[in-house]
């Protein structure tokens, strides 16, 4: 009876974390939901696992639905980050440092 009770607790937790922990951003029952088949999933996991462990680099993103022709890094389509502090946005900022300094 305890073995049984073992394996429904083993089971349960594998089917926790299956539905709950994320992996690379999506849970695992989110990419079977996604996926039109049982072989697509399976190939798509073994892609994953495979990069994960270094057995194969990742697959290039380039000539997709929104980019066909085009050449995009990410940097390319992002601003570079930009300070938006005024100069007394600093003063108060090193008057707040300078206080907690002295205690």
């Amino acid at each position: 009876m305890a073995k049984l009770v073992g394996l429904l607790l083993v089971l349960g937790a594998l089917a926790a974390t299956v539905a709950l922990v994320p992996v690379g951003g999506r849970t695992v029952l989110d990419r079977w939901r996604k996926a039109p088949s049982a072989a697509v999933f399976a190939t798509r996991a073994w892609g994953e696992v495979a990069v994960a462990a270094g057995l194969e680099d990742p697959p290039s993103r380039k000539g997709g639905k929104a980019g066909a022709g085009h050449e995009r890094t990410a940097a390319s389509h992002r601003a570079p980050p930009v300070e938006r502090h005024t100069a007394a946005d600093r003063e108060a900022l090193e008057r707040i440092v300078a206080e907690h300094a002295q205690k």
